[in-house]
């Protein structure tokens, strides 16, 4: 019963079948998508901030210090309300 594993018009009927899908989420995703940038988190930007200061008094033991917490935490701020993108992404597959 369907297509025969392995046959070459799976993936084709797959994809026939499945643009109907990408169409819907495509005008799905239009109306969802909102902002272009979402703001930072408040602890990246107080990390961000205080590397601004150490740099300017050419601390740099301290901004390394600073860097390294900075890439251990989330920079975007998930919560922000006037930021949001969703991502579709498919394949067909036997």
């Amino acid at each position: 019963m369907g297509t025969p594993q392995g046959s070459i018009v799976s993936p084709i009927l797959a994809n026939i079948f499945m643009s109907q899908l990408d169409e819907l989420i495509t005008n799905l995703k239009s109306d969802f998508d909102k902002g272009t940038k979402s703001k930072p988190s408040t602890a990246a930007n107080s990390i961000h901030n205080k590397m601004s200061r150490a740099k300017a008094k050419g601390d740099m033991e301290m901004v390394s210090e600073l860097y390294k917490k900075l890439t251990a935490i989330p920079f975007s701020d998930f919560r922000d309300s006037s930021f949001k993108k969703i991502s579709y992404i498919r394949y067909a597959d036997d």
